[in-house]
């Protein structure tokens, strides 16, 4: 399968690079819109760094991975779809709502496939809290999730400063990595979020995006969930981030940190730890080969742009809830 690589130099492509190095694969060549990484992985992957996006939408290849800065999102996946080239597009996959909707409803009506990395979804805490493992959607009473990670300092780090301008990234820390867990709400309940209400904050004056949020959701069959997103954390390269959760379910309470799963029955109050990867790097190559996988059988996307765009909308709603000091959003979800 020939990959082409649409702008390198986002902070997630490396986690990517385990799966590109597969038997049978072969990128044919990368681009690099930010002039950071692409000599850098040119080298690593043996493969041509084109000059422009233009120039590598014009080669010949079977499969495209998008990491474009979000605001130039939409434009390339509308290409790639006139092509009939199917592709993986890092979330949010447009700088709101609107975008994301329109490349949805243009991908559907041409067939082309297109899947998001909301990698939660291959996680083994996605497995964990599966109806495979006993916890029926109905059974979840509440859900609450942190999850902050280094601070913006790393985006300027990583030739990546453009996340931090509201108008080119779209939002924030909510958006970046709280986006996983609206996600995973909504599919270990099997409902949507109808409302929500948010909190933001902002500490450095020439950032324009959340460094800080907290959003309360409450799905239409009643359960709510509380997510806090930050760029708060003194992140290394041992110890990225601060990820902890706690889940009310009829079967048991569970809760995590570190590396530890830990659930206490609600039948014979006995109490069991386990320890499981939270680590989520690990998963983007798990998603990205299962995505080959369903495009070759034929599958539609394990997560595609319908539950970006479900989720986004949660997301829009949230931020409006903030600037309106927090009441409660009902999401659109015109589909």
């Amino acid at each position: 399968m020939k990959i082409a690589v649409f702008d390198v130099s986002h902070w997630h492509f490396p986690l990517y690079i385990p799966a590109l190095k597969d038997a049978g694969i072969e990128v044919i060549g990368i681009s690099d819109s930010a002039s950071f990484a692409g000599p850098r992985f040119s080298d690593l992957l043996n493969c041509k760094l084109y000059g422009s996006n233009d120039e590598l939408m014009s080669q010949d290849f079977d499969f495209a991975l998008v990491f474009s800065r979000h605001s130039d999102m939409a434009k390339l996946a509308e290409s790639l779809i006139a092509k009939g080239k199917p592709f993986l597009i890092e979330k949010p996959c447009g700088v709101n709502l609107e975008e994301v909707r329109r490349i949805r409803k243009l991908s559907e009506k041409h067939g082309v496939y297109v899947s998001v990395p909301l990698i939660m979804r291959v996680s083994d805490l996605g497995d964990r809290l599966s109806p495979a493992a006993g916890f029926s959607p109905e059974g979840f009473q509440h859900l609450s999730f942190r999850f902050i990670v280094g601070s913006v300092a790393r985006y300027e780090r990583n030739g990546c400063g453009w996340m931090l301008d509201k108008a080119l990234a779209g939002g924030g820390s909510m958006l970046n990595v709280g986006v996983h867990f609206i996600d995973m709400i909504s599919n270990l309940t099997q409902s949507p979020i109808t409302q929500v209400s948010g909190q933001v904050q902002i500490y450095r004056p020439d950032v324009t995006v959340d460094e800080q949020a907290v959003f309360t959701c409450r799905t239409g069959s009643g359960q709510i969930g509380v997510i806090e997103t930050g760029y708060l954390y003194p992140s290394t390269a041992e110890d990225q981030r601060d990820f902890s959760f706690s889940i009310s379910h009829r079967q048991s309470y569970i809760r995590g940190y570190a590396d530890q799963f830990y659930a206490k029955s609600r039948e014979n109050e006995r109490a069991s730890s386990t320890a499981i990867e939270y680590n989520t790097d690990e998963y983007y190559p798990v998603f990205l080969r299962r995505s080959w996988a369903d495009l070759a059988n034929g599958r539609p996307p394990f997560a595609g742009l319908l539950e970006a765009e479900r989720a986004l909308a949660v997301i829009e709603a949230g931020y409006r809830s903030a600037a309106n000091g927090g009441l409660p959003e009902q999401i659109d979800a015109t589909t």
